[in-house]
């Protein structure tokens, strides 16, 4: 049973109580005897698309099998919610329910798609100082043995919302485009996980949008160098796939659809996180006619 408990974080009256103590690194070493997971996603750079990883990404756990929580971590300017096209049923949001202002059974939306994926949506119209670190992460903390995994999509930058979003997690998935601004802001961004406590080894990266024909032609960064650039393991490729931009705009998880390359890469991710052996899909080695082939088996 999901706890719906208002107050999870001892809250009383809609207020902190004495619960919300600072989430400490004990408090980390506990949640990680409990059941789930929690990945925060997170870049420095903006546009890398790290909501659209979310979404898929949890679309993929789910239909693995899996019970998953998704938390639009970005609050003022909300996205998860659009992108997974369950704005409608949106009516509590993430602040709300970590400061126990509302039970968890009523802000959480059950994808009705896929029975085991629910998703607490970010508030358009409050701003960053509404959620504390403490608050998220003694709300996850509460989850964790009602959720195989938890996934939190953070803002971009290093400000609160950051702050937020890395409190509660236990691994991280940093999204970096084969950009150098994108490289230099992640090697930040691991830097800034690991100092709160997020061990090395549950550190790793997605690079997203790769167009071969670019990296061919020198004008972005082969994913070889930005791996060497970050000393951290790459989880997945993801090619620039016209599929994502349509399914973005039909409010529909492009993990939906079989067809698309990169559907099936999301899968493989959400195999590999899930302890799977899986052959990565190499995009830098994709020749001519698979580009062709990709484009024509839409």
């Amino acid at each position: 049973m999901l706890n719906d408990n208002p107050g999870v974080n001892g809250a009383v009256n809609g207020q902190p109580g004495e619960a919300a103590l600072k989430f400490t690194a004990a408090d980390k070493n506990a949640a990680k005897e409990r059941y789930a997971k929690v990945y925060t996603i997170v870049s420095g750079k903006g546009g890398v698309g790290k909501t659209t990883i979310c979404a898929n990404l949890g679309m993929a756990l789910s239909l693995l099998g899996k019970k998953v929580l998704l938390i639009d971590g970005d609050i003022g300017l909300k996205n998860l919610d659009v992108i997974m096209g369950l704005e409608e049923y949106s009516v509590y949001d993430i602040a709300a329910c970590a400061a126990g202002k509302v039970k968890f059974a009523s802000a959480a939306i059950q994808d009705p798609r896929v029975s085991s994926l629910f998703v607490i949506s970010a508030s358009q119209s409050l701003d960053k100082s509404h959620l504390t670190p403490k608050q998220m992460g003694l709300f996850c903390h509460e989850l964790m043995k009602d959720f195989d995994y938890i996934l939190i999509d953070s803002p971009s930058g290093i400000e609160n919302g950051f702050a937020c979003a890395i409190a509660p997690a236990t691994h991280a998935l940093i999204v970096v485009t084969p950009e150098h601004a994108s490289i230099r802001n992640a090697d930040r961004i691991a830097g800034l996980m690991e100092a709160n406590g997020i061990l090395p080894k549950n550190i790793s990266v997605i690079i997203n949008k790769i167009e071969a024909h670019l990296i061919a032609d020198s004008i972005a960064v082969d994913p070889d160098d930005i791996q060497k650039a970050l000393a951290l393991p790459v989880t997945a490729q993801i090619p620039f796939d016209y599929d994502v931009i349509a399914s973005n705009f039909k409010k529909r998880p492009v993990v939906l659809n079989g067809r698309s390359l990169a559907a099936k890469i999301f899968v493989n991710i959400a195999r590999t996180i899930d302890g799977e052996k899986v052959d990565p899909v190499i995009v830098k080695k994709m020749g001519i006619f698979d580009r062709f082939f990709n484009i024509f088996s839409r």
